[in-house]
């Protein structure tokens, strides 16, 4: 069973998991409203230069929940917030 990960809202980067695991959803929302929006990057590393797993973008006052497919990664889940403040929930097995 999946167990949620959540991030708070902000606008820098953050570790959200450090090592292996498998991503398998995520739900995330844009917190400072009209007229910002919000782009992501979720990585496999511990850091902005680890390997691109998943690309996000969102409009101002926006949210998005998306199951994926079973994702592994192993060095960790790194949320490389490239625009905007954002919050998120990751779902890992």
């Amino acid at each position: 069973m999946a167990r949620a990960i959540a991030v708070a809202s902000g606008a820098g980067d953050v570790q959200a998991v450090t090592g292996s695991g498998t991503l398998v959803g995520y739900s995330v929302r844009e917190t400072a409203g009209s007229p910002a929006a919000a782009t992501l990057t979720l990585r496999d590393g511990t850091s902005a230069a680890g390997a691109p797993c998943v690309f996000i973008s969102l409009a101002a006052s926006t949210s998005l929940t998306a199951i994926s497919p079973a994702l592994d990664f192993s060095l960790g889940l790194f949320v490389d917030r490239v625009t905007g403040t954002s919050e998120i929930a990751l779902y890992i097995i």
